[in-house]
């Protein structure tokens, strides 16, 4: 196996308005910890594995963009049961977006954090992510 390839995503940054608060967001509804604390800016991981950089920003651009007026995400999460954590989401006031069965595609929906930041989360059987 050749050496010097890309392996994968490391993590994905974020613009959030305050750190502290979207990382107690983040934590509470998704189990992610805290690590590498600075000022205005923190990881966030799940176990080991790093998922997010949260950078606070004064300007309003978000982790969202349009197309054809449609407001689209640039992350996807990836989840082993996504009716319960959709579920859990809900109940937790959560912005969510319905759940969708795209058959051979996985299941999806989209969430809003804090900030504005949309989120697509998906499952699927047939891939294999390993973590």
């Amino acid at each position: 196996m050749e050496s010097g390839r890309i392996l994968g995503i490391a993590y994905n940054v974020i613009p959030v308005k305050d750190v502290e608060k979207s990382a107690e967001w983040f934590v509470k509804h998704f189990g992610f910890n805290i690590r590498n604390k600075r000022d205005g800016y923190l990881s966030l991981f799940r176990e080991n594995r790093p998922i997010l950089d949260l950078i606070q920003s004064e300007h309003d651009s978000r982790a969202v963009f349009e197309v054809n007026g449609r407001k689209r995400w640039v992350i996807t999460f990836f989840s082993d049961d996504i009716v319960s954590l959709h579920s859990r989401l809900q109940a937790g006031d959560v912005k969510v977006g319905n759940l969708s069965d795209e058959g051979k595609y996985g299941k999806f929906f989209v969430l809003e954090d804090l900030d504005g930041n949309l989120f697509d989360v998906w499952e699927h059987r047939d891939c294999e992510l390993v973590y």
